[in-house]
């Protein structure tokens, strides 16, 4: 587990643990350009849409030729914008994806969520940002559905969606609401997210990286679980380590509605041989292989592509021999090989 890594500022939105590393409340800024170590395809166009007041802006990227599906894609939690960045933590996750879709006449839609780039909050502010829960997430991708449908003339139940992390649960979110074809779950949340957070925070505590306050975030975590699953808040007088790891009343409306659904649940109702590409790795420090099996037994009923990776981190770049660590979040490094032939794959299966 890497350190923890603390993002101060005044606009908070949710997070959960990104690219290895316990994150917290984020600001909402735009990114520069990070680039990309891919080669790109197709080309994109500036798009934004209008959802509860606030204006999104997007991406849309078509391919070179004729456009022969049409593909949403969602980012992970925290400021992570349409590319999969965010602010110090460099990735590419979704413009590689839209890169490796574009190959195979698959246009896509990616957009800056809440608390992310050009989008920023939207009509909250630091003070309201607290009222934004994932119910609001999930109206807001199929809004984006809504316009992707609109520029590529392909129906809502017809489209492919890909989420990466959090995003996975986003996209099953929108299964559930009738939306997608076919589904791309990248590293996915593979359980209820305040299981998620609760494992990742004990062996945060269990590796010493924090001190004298381990002893109380293993001890807070249960109470502040329980608070959130039973009345939607956080205890009024919560220990300042766990609030400061995240679980706090700034993030409590998003965290206590994203752990009502379960992938786990989600995933046992898509329909019978839907093509799924679900995905793991051995050097992703946020999710294991073994914590993604149950989701992988549940999607046993659909035309289920699973490919356990060896060498990917989390953002789905390649290490090679490297060990994961606080460097590559950082860094900017050339895409996973084994992704890239994983979603290859999948494109033509679900196209």
């Amino acid at each position: 587990m890497r350190n923890v890594r603390r993002w101060i500022g005044a606009a908070a939105v949710p997070v959960l643990v990104l690219a290895g590393g316990v994150t917290l409340a984020g600001t909402a800024v735009a990114l520069p350009d990070t680039g990309s170590a891919t080669v790109s395809s197709g080309s994109d166009s500036p798009v934004t849409f209008e959802a509860a007041g606030t204006t999104f802006h997007g991406s849309l990227r078509s391919p070179d030729g004729a456009t022969v599906a049409a593909a949403l894609l969602l980012p992970g939690s925290g400021p992570t914008d349409r590319n999969g960045n965010q602010p110090g933590a460099a990735a590419d996750t979704l413009v590689r994806s839209a890169d490796a879709l574009a190959a195979h006449g698959i246009a896509s839609l990616r957009f800056d969520k809440i608390g992310a780039g050009e989008t920023g909050l939207g009509t909250y502010t630091p003070e309201t940002v607290g009222e934004y829960g994932f119910t609001e997430q999930v109206d807001h991708a199929e809004a984006a559905v809504r316009l992707l449908t609109e520029r590529t003339g392909v129906a809502a139940e017809d489209i492919l969606v890909l989420g990466h992390s959090e995003g996975g649960l986003t996209a099953l979110a929108l299964a559930d609401r009738g939306i997608g074809s076919g589904f791309a779950l990248l590293a996915p949340l593979p359980m209820r997210y305040l299981d998620l957070l609760s494992a990742q925070l004990t062996a945060l505590a269990d590796s010493g990286q924090l001190g004298a306050d381990a002893d109380a975030v293993r001890a807070e975590l249960p109470r502040t679980v329980e608070s959130l699953r039973t009345t939607g808040t956080v205890p009024a007088d919560q220990h300042p380590i766990v609030a400061q790891l995240g679980l706090n009343a700034a993030n409590a409306k998003f965290l206590s509605e994203a752990d009502e659904l379960d992938p786990v649940e989600l995933a046992a109702r898509l329909a019978t041989d839907t093509p799924v590409l679900l995905t793991c790795s051995d050097k992703d420090l946020n999710i294991s292989c073994a914590q993604v099996e149950p989701l992988r037994d549940a999607l046993a009923h659909t035309d289920l592509q699973f490919e356990h990776f060896a060498t990917a981190n989390h953002g789905l770049e390649e290490l090679g021999p490297l060990q994961p660590g606080p460097a590559d979040l950082i860094a900017l490094l050339p895409v996973s090989f084994e992704f890239s032939a994983a979603i290859d794959d999948w494109a033509e299966r679900a196209r």
